[in-house]
């Protein structure tokens, strides 16, 4: 356990907030070669590294993110969010739970495991920059590995998201945002009539049917049929809008816009323009993806990953579950053929993003012994 802190130390006190990963990567790439890759690539986006003794027909990739959100109002930290400061039972700073301190031991684990000569898969130690913001590094590495001709019949891998070690998540729903445009008429604002042909009102019926959607609306019967009976219901989830000018505030809205946050379902994603199309006659409005859109992923609970994941980790199918946010799951899982990915890490949940995060180093050091564990088992 004494190079899994001694590694996550180094990887916190680099400062790698999204957009400000170069450091780090060149660090990790340094430390990889020295740890005896085969190959090691770095840019911009990602630090991947091979461990392998040849040809072989099946890989297993240990990856994720070196990025971490802002620091925030520094003066809230107790010490350096960029010094981690270690006690009896916690290693505390910024990005630790989030998930430098669970790739540390994902990286250690696995190069111990290669060294030890106790696997014979391809092993792929991946880092990857700008997770937090838009999942560029894992897609573009995935994007590198196919361009690259890397081809195995079958990939296995884990994502130490912080999961507090009791979940397993085999999945989580698309995110997509979407842009609606409401248009009407502006006129003055003292004829009461002039709002009910302003944009603010249609737009003010579609948030309506919003707030109505745990209350079986319109836009839940909507919903409903995109239900996913292990991914549960899509959500529809306004987040910013923008509506007439502040400088005539007496005169009514005839533009508004706001932006929707979609989380889908697999039955969503295959109808999602339709879907849209639909709730835009019904409210009488026009859109455009905000950005393009990360579908839903989801691994089976049945399949062999989870399955040696569970046996070495002790857990059981009450522990397989999904996740509340999206991850990189799915750039892995839908951009590589016979590829299934799982997210499982020692982090607290309730930690990440939060200032003074932290991690515990027992729960640390199991995940440690987890991942060795499956690496080892995962050639029987």
């Amino acid at each position: 356990m004494k190079e899994v802190i001694e590694l996550t130390k180094k990887m916190v006190e680099i400062n790698s907030v999204s957009g400000q990963e170069e450091e780090i990567l060149e660090y990790l790439a340094g430390f990889l070669k020295n740890k005896g890759a085969k190959e090691v690539w770095q840019n911009e986006d990602f630090c991947a590294a091979l461990f392998t003794n040849g040809k072989t027909e099946n890989a297993t990739i240990l990856t994720g993110h070196i990025d971490t959100v802002s620091a925030g109002d520094e003066s809230n930290w107790k010490n350096s969010p960029w010094s981690c400061i270690e006690n009896d039972e916690k290693l505390i700073g910024l990005g630790v739970t989030d998930m430098k301190a669970g790739l540390s031991a994902a990286f250690i684990a696995g190069i111990e495991a290669f060294d030890n000569g106790n696997i014979e898969d391809d092993l792929w130690l991946v880092a990857v920059a700008n997770e937090e913001i838009d999942g560029r590094g894992s897609r573009n590495f995935v994007a590198w590995f196919k361009e690259k001709g890397f081809k195995y019949n079958k990939i296995e891998g884990i994502i130490p998201e912080p999961t507090n070690l009791d979940t397993i998540e085999i999945g989580h729903r698309g995110n997509c945002f979407v842009e609606i445009t409401f248009l009407g008429k502006s006129g003055h604002a003292s004829q009461q009539g002039n709002y009910h042909i302003s944009a603010l009102n249609s737009m003010n019926n579609l948030l309506a049917s919003v707030k109505d959607i745990e209350d079986k609306g319109v836009l839940h019967d909507l919903l409903i049929k995109y239900r996913n009976d292990i991914l549960g219901m899509p959500s529809f989830v306004p987040t910013s809008v923008i509506a007439g000018d502040s400088q005539s505030p007496n005169k009514t809205a005839d533009i508004c816009k706001m932006v929707i946050d979609i989380r889908t379902t697999p039955e969503l994603d295959k109808q999602l323009d339709s879907f849209m199309n639909e709730l835009a006659t019904d409210f009488n409005f026009s859109w455009k993806y905000h950005s393009t859109p990360v579908g839903s992923t989801l691994v089976s609970e049945n399949s062999n990953l989870v399955k040696k994941l569970l046996k070495s980790s002790n857990l059981n199918i009450d522990n397989v579950g999904i996740s509340a946010g999206a991850t990189d799951q799915g750039e892995f899982v839908k951009g590589l053929n016979n590829t299934e990915v799982v997210v499982y890490g020692p982090g607290e949940f309730s930690e990440a993003h939060h200032q003074n995060e932290f991690i515990y180093k027992n729960k640390l050091e199991k995940f440690y012994n987890v991942i060795h564990d499956f690496l080892v088992n995962n050639e029987k």
